[in-house]
């Protein structure tokens, strides 16, 4: 049985859709992410000084089983709420 090692909390969250990522060139960057056709006219925002919650599903591992978590896209993390 092999046990996943918990991740490190993700890099940066959009400052409209809170779309997270781990890539450091997204850093103060505008959001990737898009809606209805649109892209998010957010930004990738530092997020250190956030407050975070550990994946419940997958423990903070990014994986239930073998398949990537879907609660928390495999980041292990969600923002505090």
């Amino acid at each position: 049985m092999t046990v996943l090692a918990k991740l490190h909390k993700p890099l940066a969250v959009c400052s409209v859709c809170q779309k997270l990522t781990n890539a450091h060139e997204d850093l103060n960057n505008r959001c990737r992410g898009s809606f209805n056709g649109r892209r998010c006219y957010g930004t990738m925002k530092s997020g250190v000084s956030s407050l975070w919650d550990e994946c419940e599903s997958c423990h903070a591992t990014g994986h239930v089983g073998s398949q990537i978590c879907r609660e928390c896209a495999g980041f292990g993390w969600h923002l505090y709420s």
